[in-house]
């Protein structure tokens, strides 16, 4: 008996140790790149807002608003010029991008600017689509502190340039069970990028992001064409 309550005691110790472990790595991976205002964020060209949950499919809750609050400072700023808006559309009745989209328009964002993922299941699989599907090589991410040093470590795996801006506006409901979730999410990410070496569930054809300048020669063209 006793030898199996040591070794139940050495299991727990192991288990505590790896997951104590691997969260010390995943939170090794800083930035300098770290802003907690947009007034600091040099001009960048394009933009990811992660996903957080929406209230019957309508609204955003809390966290997704204020991710898209800054986002959208920013863009008033002129400190970024396009958007990527990621997360889940696998159900009929429910379209995190289009609520975040609209929120976004809501604000007087160009809808011209918004591009939709509608595939980004984890942010794991947002960042890789970003890279793989929008071919983004130099990115500004908004999301929360619990939120970001993840995704630092994920897209330092993903070796991409990457500027991290901080959407902390308040106290949030479920902010605790944010940071003790976070934890679990941390192994996760780990497996998926270290072990297992995923890849999102689905890749796409390539989105290409269109400028103002080639969305105006576009313009023009079609004007000269009709003219004709």
């Amino acid at each position: 008996m006793k030898k199996y309550v040591i070794s139940f005691f050495v299991l727990i110790f192991l288990i505590l140790s790896f997951v104590t472990g691997v969260n010390y790595y995943v939170l090794s991976f800083s930035n300098d790149n770290y802003f907690y205002d947009v007034d600091w964020l040099d001009d960048k060209y394009l933009w990811l807002v992660f996903w957080a949950s929406i209230i019957n499919n309508k609204y955003p809750s809390d966290i997704l608003k204020d991710r898209l609050k800054v986002a959208y400072e920013a863009y008033n700023t002129w400190k970024i010029k396009k958007i990527i808006v990621s997360w889940d559309n696998s159900k009929i009745n429910y379209n995190e991008p289009e609520v975040m989209k609209n929120y976004l328009v809501s604000l007087w964002v160009k809808e011209q600017d918004i591009y939709q993922d509608y595939a980004g299941f984890d942010t794991y699989d947002s960042l890789y689509r970003a890279r793989e599907i929008f071919d983004a090589t130099e990115i500004v991410l908004f999301t929360q502190d619990f939120h970001l040093k993840r995704a630092m470590y994920i897209w330092n795996k993903l070796w991409l340039q990457v500027y991290w801006v901080e959407t902390n506006l308040q106290k949030y409901i479920k902010e605790d069970y944010n940071n003790r979730r976070e934890v679990f999410a941390r192994i996760k990410a780990f497996f998926e990028i270290e072990i297992f070496k995923n890849k999102p569930k689905y890749l796409w054809d390539k989105v290409r992001i269109i400028s103002d300048e080639q969305i105006e020669d576009t313009k023009k063209k079609l004007l000269e064409d009709k003219s004709e």
